[in-house]
């Protein structure tokens, strides 16, 4: 009977867990430059609105003439009233060598600023850069930029805007690990029980 109402339980958490997975929204778009790869936990501001994922887009049927995808909706602007969008990535600089910023953008980047300690009003990496027609899929194919942090904590600040017919915008920072890679501890583990076994086992036999 325990048995029973071990397993009634076990099927119910089952499906309690599963509702809870499909009620929770999920993003339409795997962006080509994600985590691992992207170092950076982006939060953007358009308009006010924050915290959105990246990439931002328009929507339209236009970005899929340019095989564009995106994840959050950023109204496209026009010549005289661009629309303006801006994306942050507070990294700690200690912790990577040969970073780099990568920019798929339409239209233009105003500009890009890394704040820290030692530039506490930001120093420029990436000025004004004016573009039109389709954006590349992949960051790393658009616009780069190096990047000279300081140990400790830095913030990257990039501002877009867009001028008309698509909106897209999609950044990332790469870098390599200066953090030893973890040993693998799994091998060791078996081979220690290996061995406490056999230890036992001759123990035993001892006895």
């Amino acid at each position: 009977m325990r048995r029973v109402y071990g397993l009634f339980l076990l099927a119910v958490m089952i499906i309690l867990v599963s509702g809870y997975v499909s009620a929770v929204p999920t993003a339409h778009y795997d962006r080509p430059c994600d985590t691992p790869k992207d170092l950076c936990t982006w939060t953007t501001d358009i308009s006010g609105l924050t915290n959105n994922p990246l990439p931002l887009g328009s929507g339209s049927p236009s970005d899929y003439k340019c095989e564009l995808g995106w994840n959050t909706l950023w109204n496209v602007g026009t010549e005289t009233e661009p629309t303006y969008a801006t994306a942050t990535c507070v990294f700690d600089g200690s912790s990577f060598n040969d970073l780099m910023l990568y920019i798929s953008v339409d239209n233009d980047i105003i500009s890009c600023t890394l704040t820290n300690a030692e530039n506490p009003n930001g120093v420029e990496v990436l000025g004004y850069q004016k573009h039109d027609g389709c954006a590349p899929i992949d960051p790393r194919n658009g616009y780069s930029a190096a990047l000279s942090p300081i140990a400790g904590t830095n913030t990257l600040v990039c501002k877009v805007a867009d001028r008309g017919g698509i909106s897209h915008f999609d950044a990332c920072v790469t870098g390599t690990s200066t953090i030893p890679a973890a040993p693998e501890f799994g091998p060791i583990i078996g081979l220690t029980t290996l061995l406490g076994a056999l230890g036992l086992f001759f123990y035993v036999r001892k006895k």
